[in-house]
């Protein structure tokens, strides 16, 4: 009987790495065997039938949450809790155009405090990286929440309170576009047609039995098609996408601005050919997963220090 891994036969099927690992763990793939860690999966083998399955607030979390959850309530700021934090929100706000360095938002986030700048910094781009912060939270604390209109409403809410465009009026924090919306270059959905079209969406998502990275990426580029809010529709995208991705067990990622254009081309080109984002996804996934082990490493090491060690 030949074999194949994991990694082939998930090209093979089309599904997620982590998916597969999860069947064969499970006893779903017949004559799967774990050899040296990894799992050897005979190259006939059927892909298992999708099962119905029911997420309940008191669900047991996947490993990755829950350990995200007990770092965030011990105040862990040395391990993958604090970098899920500060990389998300710097990446993400970066690519909305916010200026401040890593190192600033790594100051905000540990000790409440913005580092001097040679250039102005905006008002705007310090609140809305703490409030940012806040988000990454909110969705930490409640990541087995289905998604729904409130959910999202309550992310943009948290996102754009306190900010300069909400004080001028030209924000509704946790409000849809309207028609007195100001008027932009692109085509938009008529703001009347918002709340239905995002029902629909979530409906048609939520009802699938099974979410796999394909259908998480199809859901963001729909929401990003509809842009439901005034301004933020990027960042809370990619807050519900890392969201998606804890609560279904898939390997999460962070899209740095380095590959934004590769990412903003991959959303437009979606419809007709996957490979660009899912591209820049699979690099993202990649890179986030040695970030893991290296946190394991770092865990490691930690036990073999002399119990009066301190940091300089």
């Amino acid at each position: 009987m030949d074999y194949l891994n994991v990694k082939e036969i998930a090209e093979k099927w089309g599904v997620n790495v982590s998916l597969l690992r999860k069947y064969c763990a499970e006893g779903r793939i017949p004559n799967a065997v774990l050899r040296n860690g990894i799992w050897c999966i005979p190259e006939d083998a059927v892909r298992p039938a999708r099962t119905q399955k029911v997420y309940a607030y008191d669900e047991v979390l996947p490993e990755f949450p829950k350990k995200l959850q007990n770092q965030k309530k011990k105040r862990n700021f040395h391990g993958l809790y604090d970098f899920v934090v500060i990389d998300l929100t710097y990446s993400s706000s970066r690519m909305a155009s916010c200026r401040l360095t890593r190192q600033q938002v790594e100051t905000i986030f540990r000790k409440g405090k913005i580092r001097e700048s040679f250039e102005p910094m905006k008002v705007s781009d310090v609140i809305e990286v703490l409030n940012h912060i806040h988000c990454v939270n909110y969705i930490i604390d409640h990541v087995m929440e289905p998604l729904t209109q409130k959910f999202i409403r309550k992310l943009h809410q948290i996102l754009m309170t306190g900010t300069v465009d909400a004080y001028r009026d030209q924000v509704q924090p946790g409000e849809y576009r309207t028609i007195t919306s100001r008027p932009r270059d692109r085509q938009l959905l008529p703001a009347g047609q918002i709340h239905s079209s995002l029902g629909e969406l979530i409906t048609s998502y939520e009802h699938q039995t099974e979410i796999e990275r394909n259908h998480i990426l199809d859901f963001h580029v729909r929401f990003e098609e509809i842009f439901p809010f005034e301004d933020g529709n990027g960042r809370i995208g990619r807050l519900i996408l890392f969201k998606e991705c804890l609560r279904h067990d898939i390997m999460p990622f962070i899209i740095d601005d380095k590959r934004r254009s590769r990412y903003l081309r991959g959303i437009r080109e979606w419809n007709e050919d996957h490979y660009e984002l899912l591209d820049v996804v699979m690099e993202a996934q990649d890179r986030f997963e040695a970030q893991v082990e290296l946190q394991k490493l770092r865990a490691a090491g930690q036990l073999w220090l002399p119990a009066d060690y301190k940091e300089d």
